[in-house]
């Protein structure tokens, strides 16, 4: 009766279901539940986290109804990776006293690598250093130089954006008086290079199809090396973070060699993620290593694997706004059928709130379920993409309909292309569909005007949509 009236009272459920295990250690009958305190230690760790975040613990989320009840992962955070976390930070420090390294992460798909890497975007943009990237897909290998060129097209952009004019003028000046002659080679190779100065780009070299990939790998590694040289420093330090290396061949790699091994003044830090299941003794990311290591280029490398359970329930708690040992018994479960992949954790805990297996107690005010229920549920928990996919196949049309037209694009979608979609018949449907897609999780828009799939296994899903018989004529359309 006291925790019904302190909620009538309007006192925060969090602190009514203190009082309630406080209370159960003085029932008569002997018999506590799970949830009951065990020491005052456990008492003293609430109470520091309802001080330490009290918009997430402390006080209780206004909702009208369970459709407006959301999930609040913390999408920045990054957890359980501590260890790696110091190590790939200790590595970029090292970078900028002045000498090139190399960092590769390996892991399953969903455990973290990028968002391990991205931890580091603003310690290097602190310090003056540029941040490029470029993500491998499937295809890459049939156009082998383009990505590593790619990235640079893209560190052109970010000088630009970055220094003042006079500062892009001395640039424009150190590049002549290195290339001289050769600057028309530079153009054709990294066509962004105009937007440092316009006199970088002729008509011949305009005129000219394909750049790189039509020029020997070699020759194209050497020029792309001077550049890096002349662009990058002890107070610039260029951080290059390939991911998906499981889908780089030699040539590209042989590049990357070529800029860390420079012994002439480059400062670059490169970091490159892989699928250690995917990728064989073999590889070339493995000879990549070997040669590194043999130039005598320092090279760092750590595993990741899944989320202990202290970390897991860490998640699963912030999530749920609960304390982390109510979290137990339902991140158990989620441990035994995700074997602690984070993102197959948190697409796991989305759909048992979609099955209604976690619902939000208004009466309780919080997050309520039953780990017998869940266990005995037949849910698909193979693997992260068979439960994308059935998720998705519960999809309305208009929404299977955007993400199988998006699946044809590769992770990222232009806004523009959205657009062009909607005013046709055809894909008219596209523009309900992206709406339900970003509110369901599925898609996200980032700052550059682009609707990217949140996550490789999501679009790899959306292309399963695509009957296998359709999916050379569908893609067909779109490339």
């Amino acid at each position: 009766p006291s925790i019904v009236r302190m909620q009538q009272l309007g006192i925060p459920a969090s602190l009514c279901l203190m009082m309630e295990n406080l209370l159960a250690l003085r029932r008569d009958d002997g018999q506590s539940s799970d949830d009951t305190y065990k020491s005052l230690r456990d008492v003293a760790e609430d109470l520091h986290l309802l001080l330490l975040d009290p918009d997430r613990f402390l006080f209780d989320n206004e909702v009208q109804s369970t459709e407006n009840m959301k999930l609040r992962y913390r999408k920045e955070k990054l957890y359980g990776r501590d260890k790696e976390e110091s190590l790939i930070t200790d590595a970029f420090c090292r970078v900028s006293r002045g000498k090139s390294e190399a960092f590769f992460i390996g892991g399953f798909s969903g455990c973290g690598k990028s968002m391990l890497v991205n931890t580091l975007r603003a310690r290097v943009n602190v310090v003056g250093g540029y941040v490029i990237k470029h993500k491998f897909d499937a295809l890459s290998q049939e156009r082998s130089l383009s990505g590593v060129i790619s990235a640079v097209n893209q560190l052109c952009l970010v000088l630009k954006d970055r220094n003042t004019p006079p500062k892009i003028a001395l640039l424009a000046n150190k590049l002549r008086d290195e290339f001289g002659a050769d600057i028309g080679l530079l153009a054709r190779i990294v066509k962004n290079v105009k937007v440092l100065s316009p006199e970088f780009v002729s008509p011949a070299a305009a005129e000219e199809a394909g750049g790189g990939d039509k020029m020997n790998a070699r020759s194209v590694g050497f020029t792309l090396s001077r550049f890096m040289r002349l662009v990058s420093s002890p107070k610039h330090p260029v951080m290059l973070f390939l991911d998906d290396l499981q889908w780089a061949d030699d040539t590209a790699l042989d590049v990357i060699h070529t800029f860390l091994s420079d012994t002439m003044g480059s400062c670059m830090f490169f970091v490159g993620t892989y699928r250690d299941n995917e990728v064989h003794a073999d590889h070339a990311v493995f000879d990549l290593m070997k040669k590194l290591e043999s130039s005598h280029v320092p090279t760092n490398k750590v595993s990741l694997t899944g989320l202990d359970r202290e970390d897991l329930n860490t998640m699963i708690s912030d999530a749920l706004c609960l304390y982390p040992r109510i979290c137990k018994s339902l991140s158990e479960v989620v441990m035994q059928k995700t074997k602690g992949n984070p993102f197959f954790v948190l697409e796991f805990i989305r759909s048992l709130k979609d099955r209604d297996l976690l619902k939000y107690n208004f009466h309780q005010r919080r997050w309520v379920w039953n780990e017998g229920t869940i266990r005995a549920e037949d849910l698909i928990t193979d693997s992260v993409l068979q439960l994308l996919s059935s998720e998705m196949n519960g999809l309305s049309d208009n929404v299977q309909l955007l993400l199988k037209v998006m699946a044809c694009f590769g992770t990222k979608t232009c806004e523009s292309v959205i657009g062009y979609l909607v005013d046709s018949a055809e894909y008219s449907a596209v523009d309900d569909g992206l709406k339900k897609a970003v509110s369901d999780g599925f898609v996200e828009r980032n700052r550059k005007g682009t609707f990217n799939f949140v996550h490789d296994k999501v679009r790899e899903a959306a292309y399963n949509l695509i009957p296998e018989s359709d999916r050379k004529q569908v893609y067909m359309c779109f490339v």
